[in-house]
Protein backbone atom coordinates (compact mmCIF):
# COMPACT_ATOMS: atom_id res chain seq x y z
CA UNK A 1 0.00 0.00 0.00
CA UNK A 2 2.82 2.37 0.91
CA UNK A 3 4.65 1.46 -2.29
CA UNK A 4 1.56 2.18 -4.40
CA UNK A 5 1.04 5.55 -2.71
CA UNK A 6 4.69 6.45 -3.19
CA UNK A 7 4.45 5.54 -6.87
CA UNK A 8 1.41 7.81 -7.33
CA UNK A 9 3.17 10.72 -5.58
CA UNK A 10 6.36 10.30 -7.65
CA UNK A 11 4.37 9.98 -10.87
CA UNK A 12 2.36 13.11 -10.07
CA UNK A 13 5.51 15.06 -9.26
CA UNK A 14 7.28 14.00 -12.45
CA UNK A 15 4.26 14.84 -14.57
CA UNK A 16 3.65 18.24 -13.04
CA UNK A 17 7.32 19.20 -13.15
CA UNK A 18 7.53 18.75 -16.91
CA UNK A 19 5.42 21.60 -18.20
CA UNK A 20 4.78 21.43 -21.92
CA UNK A 21 6.72 24.24 -23.50
CA UNK A 22 3.75 25.62 -25.41
CA UNK A 23 1.68 28.75 -25.30
CA UNK A 24 -1.10 26.69 -26.88
CA UNK A 25 -1.93 24.54 -23.85
CA UNK A 26 -1.11 24.12 -20.18
CA UNK A 27 0.33 20.96 -18.72
CA UNK A 28 -1.55 17.97 -20.06
CA UNK A 29 -0.30 15.96 -17.12
CA UNK A 30 -2.10 18.27 -14.66
CA UNK A 31 -5.23 18.18 -16.75
CA UNK A 32 -5.31 14.40 -17.04
CA UNK A 33 -4.59 13.78 -13.36
CA UNK A 34 -6.32 16.50 -11.41
CA UNK A 35 -8.47 18.72 -13.61
CA UNK A 36 -11.42 18.17 -15.91
CA UNK A 37 -12.09 21.80 -16.75
CA UNK A 38 -11.17 23.26 -20.13
CA UNK A 39 -8.13 25.58 -19.80
CA UNK A 40 -8.69 29.11 -21.06
CA UNK A 41 -5.57 29.09 -23.22
CA UNK A 42 -6.84 26.05 -25.11
CA UNK A 43 -10.27 27.61 -25.60
CA UNK A 44 -8.61 30.61 -27.26
CA UNK A 45 -7.09 28.31 -29.86
CA UNK A 46 -10.55 27.68 -31.23
CA UNK A 47 -12.24 31.05 -30.92
CA UNK A 48 -14.82 32.25 -33.40
CA UNK A 49 -12.37 34.61 -35.06
CA UNK A 50 -10.27 31.66 -36.15
CA UNK A 51 -13.30 30.25 -37.97
CA UNK A 52 -14.16 33.33 -40.01
CA UNK A 53 -13.47 32.87 -43.71
CA UNK A 54 -11.71 29.64 -42.84
CA UNK A 55 -11.94 28.20 -46.34
CA UNK A 56 -10.06 31.23 -47.68
CA UNK A 57 -7.33 31.47 -45.09
CA UNK A 58 -4.06 32.40 -46.78
CA UNK A 59 -0.91 30.53 -45.87
CA UNK A 60 1.75 33.22 -46.27
CA UNK A 61 4.41 32.19 -43.75
CA UNK A 62 5.43 29.43 -41.39
CA UNK A 63 5.87 30.02 -37.66
CA UNK A 64 8.41 27.34 -36.79
CA UNK A 65 8.26 27.98 -33.06
CA UNK A 66 4.48 27.62 -32.89
CA UNK A 67 4.55 24.45 -34.99
CA UNK A 68 7.27 22.98 -32.76
CA UNK A 69 5.23 23.79 -29.68
CA UNK A 70 2.18 22.07 -31.07
CA UNK A 71 4.21 19.03 -32.11
CA UNK A 72 5.66 18.77 -28.63
CA UNK A 73 2.16 19.09 -27.13
CA UNK A 74 0.86 16.26 -29.34
CA UNK A 75 3.85 14.03 -28.62
CA UNK A 76 3.33 14.39 -24.88
CA UNK A 77 -0.39 13.72 -25.29
CA UNK A 78 0.45 10.57 -27.26
CA UNK A 79 2.52 9.28 -24.34
CA UNK A 80 -0.25 9.90 -21.82
CA UNK A 81 -3.45 9.00 -23.63
CA UNK A 82 -4.42 5.79 -25.41
CA UNK A 83 -6.28 6.57 -28.64
CA UNK A 84 -8.43 3.49 -29.34
CA UNK A 85 -10.17 3.09 -32.70
CA UNK A 86 -13.75 4.35 -32.73
CA UNK A 87 -16.27 2.75 -35.06
CA UNK A 88 -19.91 3.62 -35.71
CA UNK A 89 -22.31 1.53 -37.76
CA UNK A 90 -24.21 4.60 -38.93
CA UNK A 91 -24.08 8.40 -39.01
CA UNK A 92 -24.55 10.10 -35.63
CA UNK A 93 -26.34 13.42 -35.20
CA UNK A 94 -27.69 15.74 -32.55
CA UNK A 95 -29.81 13.86 -30.01
CA UNK A 96 -28.47 10.37 -30.83
CA UNK A 97 -27.15 8.03 -28.15
CA UNK A 98 -24.16 5.70 -28.51
CA UNK A 99 -21.67 4.12 -26.06
CA UNK A 100 -18.70 5.70 -27.91
CA UNK A 101 -19.99 9.29 -27.77
CA UNK A 102 -18.30 9.76 -24.39
CA UNK A 103 -14.96 8.90 -26.02
CA UNK A 104 -15.64 11.41 -28.82
CA UNK A 105 -16.31 14.08 -26.21
CA UNK A 106 -13.10 13.25 -24.37
CA UNK A 107 -11.02 13.48 -27.55
CA UNK A 108 -12.49 16.83 -28.48
CA UNK A 109 -11.78 17.98 -24.93
CA UNK A 110 -8.12 16.92 -25.11
CA UNK A 111 -7.68 18.56 -28.50
CA UNK A 112 -9.13 21.83 -27.20
CA UNK A 113 -12.53 21.87 -28.89
CA UNK A 114 -14.84 21.04 -25.99
CA UNK A 115 -15.36 22.38 -22.51
CA UNK A 116 -16.64 20.11 -19.80
CA UNK A 117 -19.92 18.66 -21.11
CA UNK A 118 -22.31 18.09 -18.21
CA UNK A 119 -24.97 16.40 -20.33
CA UNK A 120 -25.36 12.61 -20.40
CA UNK A 121 -22.03 11.10 -21.42
CA UNK A 122 -23.40 8.97 -24.24
CA UNK A 123 -25.83 11.56 -25.64
CA UNK A 124 -25.05 13.69 -28.69
CA UNK A 125 -25.63 17.07 -27.03
CA UNK A 126 -25.84 20.57 -28.49
CA UNK A 127 -22.47 21.32 -26.87
CA UNK A 128 -20.94 18.37 -28.72
CA UNK A 129 -22.63 19.47 -31.96
CA UNK A 130 -21.02 22.92 -31.74
CA UNK A 131 -17.58 21.55 -30.84
CA UNK A 132 -17.75 18.99 -33.63
CA UNK A 133 -18.69 21.67 -36.20
CA UNK A 134 -15.65 23.66 -35.14
CA UNK A 135 -13.46 20.55 -35.37
CA UNK A 136 -14.77 19.90 -38.88
CA UNK A 137 -13.94 23.43 -40.04
CA UNK A 138 -10.34 23.03 -38.92
CA UNK A 139 -10.09 19.81 -40.93
CA UNK A 140 -11.56 21.15 -44.18
CA UNK A 141 -14.81 19.24 -43.72
CA UNK A 142 -18.41 20.28 -44.15
CA UNK A 143 -19.26 21.74 -40.69
CA UNK A 144 -22.60 19.96 -40.42
CA UNK A 145 -22.04 18.63 -36.89
CA UNK A 146 -22.66 15.06 -38.05
CA UNK A 147 -20.25 12.20 -37.37
CA UNK A 148 -19.80 10.54 -40.75
CA UNK A 149 -16.86 8.60 -42.27
CA UNK A 150 -14.61 11.63 -42.96
CA UNK A 151 -15.17 13.19 -39.54
CA UNK A 152 -14.65 9.81 -37.89
CA UNK A 153 -11.39 9.35 -39.77
CA UNK A 154 -10.03 12.58 -38.27
CA UNK A 155 -11.34 11.70 -34.81
CA UNK A 156 -9.38 8.45 -35.10
CA UNK A 157 -6.20 10.29 -36.13
CA UNK A 158 -4.01 9.95 -33.06
CA UNK A 159 -1.89 12.70 -31.50
CA UNK A 160 1.26 10.91 -32.72
CA UNK A 161 -0.06 10.84 -36.28
CA UNK A 162 -0.99 14.52 -36.06
CA UNK A 163 2.48 15.41 -34.80
CA UNK A 164 4.04 13.47 -37.66
CA UNK A 165 1.85 15.27 -40.21
CA UNK A 166 2.83 18.64 -38.80
CA UNK A 167 6.51 17.78 -38.85
CA UNK A 168 6.46 16.48 -42.41
CA UNK A 169 4.65 19.57 -43.63
CA UNK A 170 6.88 21.89 -41.60
CA UNK A 171 9.90 20.78 -43.61
CA UNK A 172 8.11 21.31 -46.90
CA UNK A 173 6.96 24.76 -45.83
CA UNK A 174 10.38 25.75 -44.50
CA UNK A 175 11.94 24.80 -47.84
CA UNK A 176 9.27 26.74 -49.71
CA UNK A 177 9.35 29.97 -47.70
CA UNK A 178 13.15 30.04 -47.55
CA UNK A 179 13.37 30.61 -51.29
CA UNK A 180 9.99 31.93 -52.44
CA UNK A 181 9.69 35.21 -54.35
CA UNK A 182 8.43 38.48 -52.87
CA UNK A 183 5.19 38.20 -54.85
CA UNK A 184 3.69 34.93 -55.99
CA UNK A 185 0.56 32.90 -56.52
CA UNK A 186 0.29 29.64 -54.59
CA UNK A 187 -2.29 26.88 -54.79
CA UNK A 188 -2.39 24.45 -51.90
CA UNK A 189 -3.94 21.40 -53.53
CA UNK A 190 -5.38 19.61 -50.44
CA UNK A 191 -6.78 22.93 -49.17
CA UNK A 192 -8.51 23.61 -52.52
CA UNK A 193 -7.27 27.18 -52.23
CA UNK A 194 -5.54 29.76 -54.41
CA UNK A 195 -3.72 32.68 -52.77
CA UNK A 196 -1.75 35.68 -53.99
CA UNK A 197 0.94 36.83 -51.58
CA UNK A 198 2.92 40.08 -51.71
CA UNK A 199 5.74 40.89 -49.24
CA UNK A 200 4.53 38.18 -46.90
CA UNK A 201 0.93 39.43 -46.83
CA UNK A 202 -2.02 37.68 -48.42
CA UNK A 203 -3.79 40.02 -50.84
CA UNK A 204 -6.18 37.70 -52.69
CA UNK A 205 -7.71 34.26 -52.21
CA UNK A 206 -10.21 32.02 -53.92
CA UNK A 207 -11.62 28.53 -53.67
CA UNK A 208 -10.43 26.18 -56.40
CA UNK A 209 -11.31 22.78 -57.82
CA UNK A 210 -8.37 20.41 -58.38
CA UNK A 211 -7.84 17.03 -60.03
CA UNK A 212 -9.53 13.89 -58.82
CA UNK A 213 -7.40 11.12 -57.29
CA UNK A 214 -7.10 9.21 -60.58
CA UNK A 215 -6.08 12.41 -62.42
CA UNK A 216 -4.19 14.37 -59.77
CA UNK A 217 -3.08 17.97 -60.10
CA UNK A 218 0.75 17.92 -60.05
CA UNK A 219 3.00 19.95 -57.76
CA UNK A 220 5.13 22.34 -59.80
CA UNK A 221 6.59 25.83 -60.07
CA UNK A 222 6.39 28.11 -63.09
CA UNK A 223 5.42 31.68 -64.11
CA UNK A 224 2.11 33.04 -65.28
CA UNK A 225 2.99 34.92 -68.46
CA UNK A 226 -0.38 35.67 -70.06
CA UNK A 227 -4.05 36.16 -69.26
CA UNK A 228 -6.43 34.90 -71.93
CA UNK A 229 -9.92 36.34 -72.31
CA UNK A 230 -12.60 34.24 -74.02
CA UNK A 231 -10.23 31.28 -74.31
CA UNK A 232 -10.67 28.39 -76.70
CA UNK A 233 -9.89 24.92 -75.37
CA UNK A 234 -7.52 22.55 -77.11
CA UNK A 235 -8.70 19.30 -75.55
CA UNK A 236 -5.86 17.01 -74.40
CA UNK A 237 -5.92 13.54 -75.96
CA UNK A 238 -6.45 11.82 -72.62
CA UNK A 239 -9.57 13.86 -71.95
CA UNK A 240 -10.83 13.21 -75.47
CA UNK A 241 -10.42 9.48 -74.93
CA UNK A 242 -11.68 9.27 -71.36
CA UNK A 243 -14.40 11.90 -71.24
CA UNK A 244 -15.56 13.12 -74.64
CA UNK A 245 -15.66 9.97 -76.78
CA UNK A 246 -18.23 8.26 -74.51
CA UNK A 247 -20.46 11.36 -74.84
CA UNK A 248 -20.02 11.43 -78.62
CA UNK A 249 -20.95 7.73 -78.84
CA UNK A 250 -24.21 8.47 -77.06
CA UNK A 251 -24.99 11.63 -79.04
CA UNK A 252 -23.82 12.11 -82.61
CA UNK A 253 -24.56 15.85 -82.40
CA UNK A 254 -22.55 16.40 -79.22
CA UNK A 255 -19.65 18.18 -80.95
CA UNK A 256 -21.97 20.62 -82.70
CA UNK A 257 -24.11 21.26 -79.63
CA UNK A 258 -21.08 21.98 -77.42
CA UNK A 259 -19.28 24.21 -79.98
CA UNK A 260 -16.33 21.97 -80.86
CA UNK A 261 -14.20 22.25 -83.98
CA UNK A 262 -12.52 19.10 -85.34
CA UNK A 263 -9.06 19.01 -86.95
CA UNK A 264 -6.95 16.24 -88.41
CA UNK A 265 -3.36 15.86 -87.23
CA UNK A 266 -2.12 18.06 -90.07
CA UNK A 267 -4.25 20.92 -88.76
CA UNK A 268 -6.95 20.77 -91.42
CA UNK A 269 -10.45 21.59 -90.20
CA UNK A 270 -13.04 18.85 -90.70
CA UNK A 271 -16.67 19.60 -91.43
CA UNK A 272 -18.96 18.28 -88.69
CA UNK A 273 -21.57 17.29 -91.28
CA UNK A 274 -19.09 15.06 -93.07
CA UNK A 275 -19.20 12.04 -90.71
CA UNK A 276 -21.35 10.05 -88.32
CA UNK A 277 -19.39 10.99 -85.21
CA UNK A 278 -21.05 8.44 -82.95
CA UNK A 279 -19.79 5.68 -85.21
CA UNK A 280 -16.29 7.19 -85.52
CA UNK A 281 -16.03 7.54 -81.74
CA UNK A 282 -16.36 3.77 -81.33
CA UNK A 283 -13.05 3.10 -83.04
CA UNK A 284 -9.73 4.83 -83.48
CA UNK A 285 -10.34 8.59 -83.37
CA UNK A 286 -7.63 10.36 -85.44
CA UNK A 287 -8.77 13.90 -84.74
CA UNK A 288 -8.04 16.84 -82.48
CA UNK A 289 -10.83 18.74 -80.77
CA UNK A 290 -10.99 22.44 -79.94
CA UNK A 291 -13.90 24.06 -78.12
CA UNK A 292 -14.73 27.55 -79.32
CA UNK A 293 -15.04 30.50 -76.89
CA UNK A 294 -18.49 30.95 -75.45
CA UNK A 295 -20.74 30.36 -72.44
CA UNK A 296 -20.37 26.57 -72.60
CA UNK A 297 -16.58 26.58 -72.95
CA UNK A 298 -15.00 24.42 -70.23
CA UNK A 299 -12.40 27.13 -69.50
CA UNK A 300 -15.06 29.78 -68.86
CA UNK A 301 -14.29 33.43 -69.58
CA UNK A 302 -10.61 33.55 -68.64
CA UNK A 303 -7.49 31.40 -68.53
CA UNK A 304 -4.16 32.09 -66.81
CA UNK A 305 -1.39 30.67 -68.96
CA UNK A 306 1.88 29.26 -67.65
CA UNK A 307 4.29 26.82 -69.25
CA UNK A 308 4.38 23.33 -67.78
CA UNK A 309 4.93 19.81 -69.03
CA UNK A 310 1.63 18.52 -67.61
CA UNK A 311 -0.75 20.58 -69.81
CA UNK A 312 -2.31 22.00 -66.65
CA UNK A 313 -4.40 25.17 -66.89
CA UNK A 314 -5.72 27.60 -64.30
CA UNK A 315 -9.06 28.85 -65.52
CA UNK A 316 -12.63 29.96 -64.97
CA UNK A 317 -15.56 27.53 -65.26
CA UNK A 318 -19.21 27.90 -66.29
CA UNK A 319 -20.21 25.42 -63.56
CA UNK A 320 -20.02 27.21 -60.20
CA UNK A 321 -22.11 24.78 -58.13
CA UNK A 322 -19.18 22.53 -57.20
CA UNK A 323 -17.48 25.35 -55.29
CA UNK A 324 -20.08 24.86 -52.57
CA UNK A 325 -18.57 21.46 -51.75
CA UNK A 326 -16.01 21.25 -48.94
CA UNK A 327 -13.93 18.65 -50.79
CA UNK A 328 -13.32 19.79 -54.35
CA UNK A 329 -11.26 17.23 -56.26
CA UNK A 330 -13.41 16.93 -59.37
CA UNK A 331 -11.32 18.00 -62.38
CA UNK A 332 -9.08 16.12 -64.79
CA UNK A 333 -5.98 17.81 -63.36
CA UNK A 334 -6.51 21.47 -64.22
CA UNK A 335 -7.45 24.08 -61.61
CA UNK A 336 -10.82 25.82 -61.78
CA UNK A 337 -10.95 29.15 -59.93
CA UNK A 338 -14.15 30.43 -58.31
CA UNK A 339 -13.06 34.10 -58.41
CA UNK A 340 -11.43 33.90 -61.83
CA UNK A 341 -12.85 37.23 -63.02
CA UNK A 342 -11.62 39.02 -59.90
CA UNK A 343 -8.17 37.47 -60.32
CA UNK A 344 -8.10 38.57 -63.97
CA UNK A 345 -8.92 42.15 -62.93
CA UNK A 346 -6.08 42.06 -60.41
CA UNK A 347 -3.67 41.05 -63.18
CA UNK A 348 -5.05 43.81 -65.39
CA UNK A 349 -4.48 46.48 -62.72
CA UNK A 350 -1.04 45.32 -61.61
CA UNK A 351 0.70 43.62 -64.54
CA UNK A 352 -1.00 44.48 -67.82
CA UNK A 353 0.87 46.77 -70.21
CA UNK A 354 -2.12 47.86 -72.32
CA UNK A 355 -5.35 48.22 -70.34
CA UNK A 356 -7.15 50.01 -73.21
CA UNK A 357 -6.98 46.87 -75.31
CA UNK A 358 -8.44 44.89 -72.42
CA UNK A 359 -11.45 47.20 -72.12
CA UNK A 360 -12.02 47.00 -75.88
CA UNK A 361 -12.23 43.22 -75.80
CA UNK A 362 -14.66 43.32 -72.87
CA UNK A 363 -16.83 46.06 -74.42
CA UNK A 364 -17.09 44.47 -77.88
CA UNK A 365 -17.24 40.91 -76.58
CA UNK A 366 -14.47 39.98 -78.97
CA UNK A 367 -13.22 36.44 -79.33
CA UNK A 368 -10.13 34.75 -77.99
CA UNK A 369 -7.52 37.35 -76.95
CA UNK A 370 -4.15 36.85 -75.24
CA UNK A 371 -2.67 39.54 -72.99
CA UNK A 372 1.01 39.14 -72.22
CA UNK A 373 2.00 40.41 -68.79
CA UNK A 374 4.69 43.07 -68.57
CA UNK A 375 6.09 41.14 -65.62
CA UNK A 376 5.43 37.39 -65.11
CA UNK A 377 4.12 36.19 -61.75
CA UNK A 378 5.66 33.17 -60.02
CA UNK A 379 3.21 30.33 -59.46
CA UNK A 380 3.60 27.35 -57.14
CA UNK A 381 1.34 24.33 -56.83
CA UNK A 382 2.08 22.81 -53.41
CA UNK A 383 0.81 19.92 -51.32
CA UNK A 384 0.42 20.84 -47.64
CA UNK A 385 -1.89 18.84 -45.39
CA UNK A 386 -1.13 20.47 -42.02
CA UNK A 387 -0.06 23.89 -40.75
CA UNK A 388 -0.57 26.36 -37.90
CA UNK A 389 -2.53 29.40 -39.07
CA UNK A 390 -2.18 33.05 -38.10
CA UNK A 391 -4.58 32.54 -35.18
CA UNK A 392 -2.35 29.82 -33.74
CA UNK A 393 -4.85 27.13 -34.69
CA UNK A 394 -3.74 23.88 -36.31
CA UNK A 395 -5.34 23.24 -39.68
CA UNK A 396 -5.42 19.77 -41.22
CA UNK A 397 -6.55 18.66 -44.67
CA UNK A 398 -7.22 15.23 -46.12
CA UNK A 399 -4.41 13.53 -48.03
CA UNK A 400 -6.50 13.35 -51.19
CA UNK A 401 -3.72 11.82 -53.33
CA UNK A 402 -2.23 9.59 -50.63
CA UNK A 403 1.12 11.36 -51.02
CA UNK A 404 2.24 11.57 -47.40
CA UNK A 405 3.75 8.09 -47.33
CA UNK A 406 5.32 8.59 -50.76
CA UNK A 407 6.95 12.01 -50.37
CA UNK A 408 8.88 11.06 -47.24
CA UNK A 409 9.32 7.31 -47.68
CA UNK A 410 12.32 6.22 -45.63
CA UNK A 411 12.97 9.87 -44.72
CA UNK A 412 10.91 10.32 -41.60
CA UNK A 413 11.55 13.62 -39.73
CA UNK A 414 12.75 13.28 -36.16
CA UNK A 415 11.55 15.11 -33.06
CA UNK A 416 13.74 15.83 -30.04
CA UNK A 417 11.36 15.99 -27.07
CA UNK A 418 14.07 16.84 -24.53
CA UNK A 419 15.08 20.01 -26.31
CA UNK A 420 11.51 20.78 -27.47
CA UNK A 421 12.53 21.40 -31.05
CA UNK A 422 12.44 19.72 -34.40
CA UNK A 423 15.66 18.63 -36.03
CA UNK A 424 15.89 20.71 -39.19
CA UNK A 425 17.41 17.99 -41.34
CA UNK A 426 15.55 14.93 -42.51
CA UNK A 427 17.55 11.88 -41.59
CA UNK A 428 17.88 9.14 -44.22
Amino acid sequence: MIQNSLFVIVFYYLCCSQVIASQDAPSLEKRLISSHSMPTSVIKLNNERALENNFEKIINKVNVERVNQRIYFLKRLAKLKVWPYIKFETFLNLGDRHPMISEVKHRLYLLGYLKQDRSAKNTFSKVLFNALSQFQKHHGLNPDGIIGPRTLNWLNTSPAQRADLLLRNLHRQQDFFSQVEQEYLVINIPQFQLSVVNQGEGIFSSKVIVGKSKRPTPTLSSEIQSVVLNPSWNVPRKIVRRDLLPKIRRNSDYLDEENYDVFDFDGNKISLSEFNWSKLAKGRFPYKLRQRPGPTNALGQVKFHFNNEHSVYIHDTPDKALFDESRRDFSSGCIRVEKANELALWFKETRLANQDSWHKVIKNNEGNKWFKLKEPLAIHLVYWTAWVDEYNQVQYRSDIYDKENVLYKNKKPQLDLKRNQTIARIKP
